[in-house]
């Protein structure tokens, strides 16, 4: 691994759930309050509760997205067989491909951009699964 230097955090605005360590949406989804109690202990005796397991993937994305942001900016190095510009490249294939597909929310598209976005996040999904070996420093 080629060494670099590492870069203070970027303060990233645009990452809706950087300082939220709860993905669930309890609050969303129920106005049920004995519902909302019984979550509400979950997270405080597991760390998360049910309602995280829902769309278990977008929980996967939102949690990875600033991690993988942060992992491009300290990383000091690549794997053997890539360079420093295509692991990158790799890396934000991944971060743009989750965020398009589940931060950037569009209340109609057509079924063809559906379809377009769906291929990307199973593209990104196979070069992260590629990549996951490999995502340290």
């Amino acid at each position: 691994m080629k060494n670099k230097k590492i870069k203070p955090p970027k303060n990233d605005n645009n990452c809706k759930r950087c300082d939220i360590n709860s993905f669930s949406v309890a609050d969303e989804c129920y106005s049920d309050t004995s519902k909302l109690e019984m979550y509400r202990k979950q997270r405080d005796e597991c760390g998360f509760d049910d309602t995280e397991t829902w769309h278990l993937d977008k929980t996967f994305a939102l949690f990875m997205i600033p991690r993988l942001k942060r992992y491009i900016e300290v990383n000091n190095g690549f794997p053997s067989g890539e360079t420093e510009e295509s692991y990158n490249e790799k890396l934000h294939y991944i971060v743009k491909t989750f965020e398009e597909y589940y931060i950037e929310t569009e209340e109609q598209t057509s079924i063809e951009k559906e379809k377009e976005r769906i291929l990307n996040v199973n593209k990104a999904v196979k070069l992260l699964s590629d990549l996951w070996m490999e995502l340290w420093w």
